[in-house]
């Protein structure tokens, strides 16, 4: 209801009032300008920005976690996130990144991951408030929430994927591995896509020892049988990968329901293809393949993945 200018000061402060009592104590305070980008919202430990699209919702969401150096400011300000993810009715929620200490005493922007001796941030339970308070304020659909990582970004989305598979609906990675010591097993069947330069010399598919401080990035194939099996997928069929949008897709097939396992495999390197995001969104609106009555198989870690490392084999260091 529009207030009319007779008697305006009586009126606003009615108004207020109105508003104060019926709002919980500080969420006046903690409104925040996600249009503008001035003010950032806001939660415990962090702020995020976020591109609302048009309509009543409620709205599928897209949390995007940045590489090392990355600012949320300017990812929310691209018009190709803008067009690709809110354009097409996606909320789009970008956490800020925290800054931290890198090899050779550079500090930037990072994603504090659970095997670090030194951590800025539980990065796991910051995103979860991240995406409980914008579910909250912006009609978002918490069944439809996909946590679509990044390199460095994409080193936490596995872990989460892995050791926290309830904070999302679905998972997407682009241009990462699971970093460090491989579990047993993970929590359990999660939806989870791969995407990956053929050419990518700074995260090589083959994986590489010493990439990063502490840890080493795990060769793809052996991460992904680790998912595989969790996922309770029978091994890859043989045969060609199917073209999907420029990469070239190959899918598990059996998975436990309600979970599934894609990996598509572009030819350029660490950069994402300007297809990235149709495809990632594409394989989130696929419905899951119906559940199977399937005999019990063996399956051997790797088994099925061209270029899974066997037994005896080196992991290859290209210093890229």
């Amino acid at each position: 209801m529009r207030i009319r200018r007779r008697g305006d000061v009586l009126a606003q402060g009615l108004c207020a009032l109105l508003v104060a009592l019926a709002l919980p104590v500080g969420a006046e305070a903690a409104k925040c300008d996600y249009s503008g980008f001035e003010k950032p919202c806001t939660v415990q430990e962090g702020e995020y920005r976020v591109l609302i699209p048009e309509g009543e919702g409620p709205f599928p969401a897209m949390v995007y976690l940045y590489g090392s150096g990355g600012r949320s400011v300017t990812i929310a300000n691209h018009p190709v996130f803008e067009a690709a993810v809110s354009g097409r009715g996606y909320a789009l929620i970008v956490p800020a990144a925290r800054e931290m200490n890198y090899e050779g005493g550079l500090r930037e922007t990072g994603w504090s991951l659970r095997s670090e001796p030194e951590r800025a941030r539980d990065d796991v339970a910051f995103i979860r408030r991240v995406i409980d308070d914008a579910a909250r304020r912006f009609r978002l659909d918490r069944d439809r929430v996909l946590l679509a990582g990044q390199s460095r970004g994409g080193f936490l989305t596995w872990e989460i994927a892995c050791h926290d598979p309830g904070l999302a609906s679905a998972y997407a990675v682009h241009a990462a591995s699971y970093l460090g010591d491989l579990p047993e097993a993970c929590d359990r069947p999660v939806r989870f896509l791969q995407t990956h330069g053929a050419a990518d010399a700074l995260v090589p598919m083959v994986g590489r020892e010493g990439a990063v401080p502490w840890h080493t990035i795990n060769p793809l194939p052996e991460s992904l049988a680790l998912l595989a099996e969790t996922n309770g997928c029978r091994p890859l069929e043989s045969g060609d990968p199917d073209s999907f949008l420029g990469f070239a897709r190959q899918s598990w097939p059996e998975c436990d329901p309600g979970s599934r396992l894609d990996l598509m495999v572009h030819q350029g390197g660490h950069g994402m293809p300007a297809s990235w995001f149709r495809a990632v969104l594409d394989w989130f609106e696929e419905p899951l393949p119906e559940a199977e009555e399937v005999s019990p198989v063996v399956r051997r870690i790797g088994e099925g993945l061209p270029g899974a490392k066997t037994a005896g084999s080196n992991v290859s260091a290209d210093d890229g």
